[in-house]
């Protein structure tokens, strides 16, 4: 899995999140600026669910709208959720 965010200090706290949550040896930087890379493993806490709860929770932190989330060729855009206020 890659993940893709608008800048380097974004990815570096993504990062940072991903390896609290999931453990040092899964998560890596690219050497492409705003990129990370997960390896994932077919079982909690290492799996998809795990690492998009991680985001989920980087988001309540971090200056993102929205990551880009590579599985294999298909791309899958995550963004923060915003309630709307009913009148």
């Amino acid at each position: 899995m890659r993940i893709v965010v608008p800048d380097a200090p974004s990815a570096t706290a993504l990062e940072q999140r991903l390896r609290l949550a999931l453990g040092t040896e899964r998560i890596r930087l690219r050497d492409r600026p705003g990129e990370v890379d997960i390896l994932i493993e077919p079982e909690p806490p290492a799996g998809v669910a795990g690492v998009i709860g991680a985001v989920v929770r980087w988001f309540d932190h971090a200056r993102v709208a929205t990551v880009e989330l590579w599985l294999g060729d298909h791309s899958y855009r995550l963004a923060r959720w915003n309630p709307v206020e009913r009148r």
